[in-house]
């Protein structure tokens, strides 16, 4: 058995434009994955009594208007270990029931990552299908539409898909670059001049306005063919008939345009409709919806190198450029005309275009789009818990500092700052499973901090290797931020409920004894943990309850205190520059938030966050502050040495604002920062380990850092533990 993705769609030999989309897009990704995954199809029918004699990878047949198919759908694939999630292919009139919502059957019982291609977008929908919309948003697990302009209008309608939404362009077939003499030899065409358009014949093709346009064009160019190539639409032939044609024909007929415009009344094969398109000095898209996304007829006529004329909608705004074509009115015969004429009045001109089409379109090759979609798909799975490397760092001792690619190097020691997280790590394990290897784990990473801690409560940080003891590196460095690391580990022991009374009572005396020196820390990041650490434990130390309420609200206030020290209207910040654990400072505030009810803690929090989203967020993913300098205000950021700690530090700050406030922008922005560990990162490359179950040490100017230490593996861990704590939110 093999690693499986379903795709849930329309297709082939059904004739619509999604089937052949889905088929394209699925044999390329079979291309690209080669061996190691299988791609099968659950392929929608119009009504029980279609038989369409389907390819073999298509495994399931569903009754579009279905509840029980769909359903059916979602427990096979939740059922089975080796699907990995679907791809759906959406567009509303191939899902059953109004504004096809049958699809929420399926997508609401799924619970494997679901990929939704929005094809349509509409700047006004109806009620229902905004409610419809909605719900995809919120059980996607990561959107894909075709144009910029389409993520545009998504996000503006539904704010809740921001941080869910990548562009991944229509995508085209390699051929090879030709002029049109050898094909209009082929087709008996060498006499004329020809115009084309293919597709699916509908009243929204808008052929009519072409036609009426050719009139003036022929008497100047009285070789003039007009090429209409494809069927009826399937669903139009049965509501209709061939209604929309007969027009068409009874217009070429008044206007004594019959040897020039000749139909093609036949679903062509793509070689064919390659021939077509090579022998085609200019093809013409003339679609009458201004809200249609995208065309696969002006993506491949394009990516066939020819000249285009075509009206105004998302992808031709985009991409219909001057030097390869020429954009006019929806509904408009003389801007037609006028556009003709323009591009056959220079015929070296119009060669030129041929080639710019063809060059401009290359990034389009279904081969690169495959390749975008696994790269997206992959970057939604969150990979299965693997312990493996987190037992090779740990000896009976404690956690290792540092590794020589997955070797644990012993030179280095221990830190109190690995082992503390580590815990934290590996108690977010146990809200998944309580293995004895995890608890014990957490009696060594406990056992290390115990060790650590001075008879004045504070807490050393590193410890050598070989004898056990601490090192001078004590003495030479600041340790607050260790102190409040610290002090947050253990106050997830106090509040987690599986652990014995005995470590559980060990650890309050610990947080007890530690509260005299954590409560007078100053460095900003210490704070910040220390209030993490309040938080929790004020919970369940009712009689310290009012003496943590005043330590949250004394480093709250340090916190508000320096925020409005160093910020102004370009920089909301609590300091003159953005280094590490970041979303740290963000996340304490509204932390803070959720115990005192100060309206100053959440709205600096968020401002904060915002500000932090704007500087490290994109379009396309997450790209963390780089330690190879940190990013001064006024400067220019640092892009190198991109480390783990940074994007951990920002999905934590993250999901405490979306439990916060509930904006599911957040979530998103955590599920794609999170992208960033999987190989959404710049250079497209998975830190994250399977083979290992490490996590590569950062992201350099042109490589890994092939080590897999501790802090990087920790972070990963502690990321990836909120994650998948919130997958079905």
């Amino acid at each position: 058995m093999k690693p499986t993705i379903v795709f849930l769609s329309t297709y082939p030999p059904r004739e619509c434009g999604i089937a052949t989309f889905t088929q394209d897009l699925l044999s390329y990704c079979e291309k690209f994955l080669g061996e190691r995954v299988q791609c099968k199809v659950a392929a929608l029918n119009l009504t029980p009594l279609d038989t369409y004699k389907y390819p073999k990878e298509v495994a399931w047949k569903i009754d579009q208007n279905s509840k029980k198919a769909y359903l059916q759908l979602a427990k096979k694939i939740n059922d089975d270990d080796m699907v990995r999630g679907a791809i759906v292919q959406h567009e509303y009139g191939i899902f059953g029931g109004e504004e096809g919502y049958k699809v929420l059957h399926f997508m609401t019982h799924c619970k494997k990552p679901i990929l939704v291609t929005l094809h349509t977008i509409l700047p006004l929908p109806s009620v229902k299908m905004k409610r419809v919309t909605q719900e995809i948003i919120r059980y996607a697990t990561v959107i894909v539409v075709l144009t910029r302009k389409s993520k545009e209008l998504l996000e503006k309608i539904y704010p809740e898909s921001i941080g869910k939404v990548s562009i991944i362009p229509h995508g085209i077939h390699p051929t090879i670059f030709s002029t049109q003499k050898k094909y209009k030899s082929k087709l008996e065409l060498n006499k004329y001049t020809i115009l084309s358009t293919f597709g699916l014949l509908s009243r929204g093709k808008g052929i009519e306005y072409v036609i009426k346009a050719l009139p003036a064009v022929i008497k100047k160019h009285s070789t003039i063919l007009y090429l209409i190539l494809g069927e009826t639409h399937p669903v139009i032939r049965r509501r209709e008939g061939e209604e929309y044609r007969v027009e068409l024909i009874n217009l070429v007929k008044t206007l004594g345009l019959k040897k020039h415009v000749k139909f093609y009344d036949q679903y062509l094969t793509l070689p064919d409709l390659f021939s077509f398109l090579k022998a085609t000095d200019i093809y013409i898209s003339s679609s009458t919806n201004p809200n249609q996304a995208v065309s696969g007829t002006l993506s491949y006529a394009l990516g066939s190198g020819r000249a285009v004329i075509s009206t105004q909608f998302a992808q031709s705004k985009e991409i219909v450029t001057s030097d390869i074509g020429r954009l006019v009115p929806i509904q408009d015969s003389a801007s037609f005309t006028g556009a003709i004429l323009d591009l056959l009045s220079d015929k070296q001109k119009l060669k030129q275009m041929h080639m710019n089409a063809f060059e401009k379109t290359r990034s389009m090759l279904w081969s690169n789009v495959a390749k975008q979609y696994i790269d997206l798909f992959n970057r939604t799975i969150i990979p299965t818990l693997k312990t493996d490397h987190l037992q090779r760092m740990t000896d009976d001792f404690g956690i290792f500092q540092f590794a020589s690619n997955t070797t644990p190097n012993k030179q280095y020691g221990y830190t109190l700052d690995d082992n503390a997280r580590a815990l934290i790590a590996c108690l977010g394990f146990t809200k998944q499973e309580q293995t004895k290897e995890i608890v014990s784990l957490i009696s060594i990473y406990f056992s290390y901090i115990q060790k650590c801690q001075l008879k004045d409560g504070s807490f050393i940080n590193y410890i050598s290797f070989d004898d056990k003891s601490p090192t001078e590196q004590n003495e030479k460095e600041n340790l607050e931020d260790t102190q409040g690391r610290a002090l947050w580990a253990v106050s997830e022991i106090l509040t987690c409920e599986f652990l014995s009374a005995q470590m559980k009572d060990e650890a309050k005396k610990m947080f007890l004894l530690a509260l005299k020196k954590c409560s007078k820390l100053t460095h900003l990041r210490a704070q910040a943990f220390a209030i993490k650490a309040f938080v929790f434990a004020q919970s369940v130390l009712p009689e310290q309850r009012e003496e943590l309420t005043g330590y949250i609200i004394k480093y709250a206030d340090s916190l508000v205190h320096f925020y409005e020290k160093h910020s102004n209207e370009s920089w909301s910040w609590f300091e003159q520059h953005l280094t590490y654990s970041n979303g740290l400072l963000a996340e304490s505030l509204i932390t803070a938030s959720t115990i005192i009810k100060n309206p100053e803690y959440i709205q600096i929090g968020i401002s904060a966050l915002r500000f932090l989203i704007d500087k490290t967020f994109s379009e396309d993913g997450y790209c963390p502050i780089g330690n190879s300098h940190w990013y001064r205000n006024n400067l220019k950021r640092s892009l190198h040495d991109q480390q783990p700690e940074d994007p951990s530090s920002m999905i934590l700050a993250l999901m405490s604002a979306y439990k916060r406030t509930h904006d599911e922008e957040y979530k998103n922005l955590a599920k794609k920062c999170f992208s960033w560990f999987l190989g959404n990162n710049s250079l497209n490359t998975s830190l994250y380990n399977d083979v290992s179950g490490g996590c590569y040490d950062g992201i350099q100017p042109d490589k890994i850092n092939i080590n897999q230490g501790a802090e990087s593996l920790v972070s990963y861990l502690m990321a990836r533990n909120v994650i998948n704590s919130h997958k079905d939110s």
